[in-house]
């Protein structure tokens, strides 16, 4: 994933269609992402309890 991002970044440095602050933010905003732990948790499903009415 870091290695895509990289890519983008650079592919966004070399066209110049973005203004340079804008890039920074957006590479801040992404590793800040990539290094929260919480972000790529699994969720655990809560299973359904059966009751037995029988």
């Amino acid at each position: 994933m870091r290695l895509y991002v990289d890519g983008y970044i650079s592919c966004l440095r070399d066209n110049n269609l973005v203004e340079a602050y804008l890039i920074h933010r957006l590479e801040e905003e992404v590793f800040r992402f990539l290094r929260d732990p919480s972000n790529f948790e699994l969720a655990i499903p809560q299973t359904q309890v059966e009751r037995d009415y029988y």
